[in-house]
């Protein structure tokens, strides 16, 4: 089976092929009607795949739309359209046509070379067009893009198969303006080609990390699962006469605070982002890295001296726990997530079409300029 790259050349070969020794299919390809049609029928694919969304899990459009259309929207490529034979084939009609278009012009070019200058003008821009359309078939065939399997922390190694190399995450993490507003997602990396340090890079949303013609990018950032940098906790301590005493104080980990007005003190030990608890080993752990089921594991002490280690929780699970037997009670009120050591995911893309995007782009600008430049104005001989 010949695989993408080959295709990329050989389909447009046999078409233009065709084109140059078949009249009716030359006539058909080199219609402007016809170059319409073929870009309406591209666009209304693109816009199927669109609103169904791409490279999804097949569980995901049957659970959408149903089994049957979830089904026939996977197995017909609507879900990666970009890379399925019938789109491959509607841009290679739209390269091949615009190419043959453009052949045209240049023979009526050297056969009347009074219009030389506007006549330049209207053969670059098609020139273009057959550039850009290339662009995006090239791509579309041979290259990819998908997001990391999993998230990384500090000190972690991920392998980019395509690549033949591998990145370590060094840091990574968010930042803000004065005034709280988000700044910047950035990982900090390391990349190894067969063990060996090659070089290091500031990954930022803008400013991928590109070598051996792949881009790896910053997709997603999260804030680390493991710890933060300071908890809220409500404290109600109930004295002999009177209401009881409600104190609202911040700790950091690993932070001794003492409870003004009584021989209480805090420490918070551990957070876990996601809390869950496993019965038979008798031990705290996650359940995932996002930040759905949160607690701390506060150390409380009394007079210096321990009283009770004890998950607390925010949310649903606030009040679950029975604390008649504290010298008082003890809320999770809420936490400042610890940004500086997050978790970073990164998408990696191929986009081999690229330079052709950029030269049909650039070729596309001066042909306007020429057209436009020698336009003339209505009412002018």
């Amino acid at each position: 089976m010949l695989g993408p790259v080959p295709l990329v050349v050989l389909v447009p070969l046999v078409l233009l092929t065709a084109a140059l020794f078949l009249q009716g299919f030359r006539d058909w390809l080199t219609s402007m009607r016809t170059a319409i049609r073929l870009l309406v029928a591209m666009a209304a694919i693109s816009m199927v795949g669109a609103l169904v969304g791409q490279r999804l899990p097949p569980e995901a459009y049957t659970e959408r739309y149903g089994e049957m259309l979830g089904l026939f929207i996977f197995r017909t490529g609507l879900a990666n359209v970009f890379r399925t034979w019938y789109f491959a084939l509607l841009g290679a009609l739209v390269v091949v046509s615009t190419i043959t278009c453009t052949l045209r012009r240049i023979v009526q070019l050297v056969k009347h070379p009074g219009r030389r200058i506007s006549a330049t003008g209207s053969l670059l821009t098609h020139l273009s067009i057959a550039l850009i359309a290339a662009a995006g078939l090239v791509t579309a065939l041979a290259g990819f893009k998908y997001p990391a399997p999993r998230y990384l922390e500090a000190g972690d190694m991920i392998e980019v198969p395509e690549g033949g190399f591998s990145i370590r995450v060094d840091a990574a993490r968010t930042e803000f303006t004065e005034d709280g507003s988000l700044s910047e997602y950035l990982t900090e990396v390391t990349v190894f080609e067969d063990g060996t340090e090659v070089l290091k890079h500031r990954i930022e949303v803008n400013h991928p990390l590109n070598h051996r013609g792949i881009g790896v990018y910053q997709y997603e950032m999260l804030p680390s699962s493991k710890s933060i940098q300071c908890a809220f906790i409500g404290v109600v301590v109930p004295v002999s006469e009177g209401a009881p005493l409600h104190r609202d104080i911040s700790v950091a980990p690993g932070e001794i605070v003492e409870i003004e007005g009584t021989d209480l003190s805090l420490k918070v030990l551990e957070f876990l982002a996601d809390f869950t608890y496993d019965i038979e080993t008798g031990t705290a752990g996650l359940a995932s890295i996002r930040h759905d089921n949160p607690a701390v594991l506060v150390e409380l002490l009394e007079a210096g001296e321990l009283v009770v280690e004890r998950w607390f929780f925010m949310g649903r699970h606030a009040g679950h726990r029975d604390d008649s037997d504290l010298p008082c009670r003890i809320f999770f009120l809420d936490y400042i997530p610890d940004f500086d050591n997050g978790l970073t995911r990164f998408e990696y893309a191929r986009q081999p079409g690229t330079p052709l995007l950029f030269a049909g782009l650039g070729i596309l600008s001066l042909g306007l300029c020429l057209t436009l430049w020698t336009r003339r104005p209505p009412g002018v001989a």
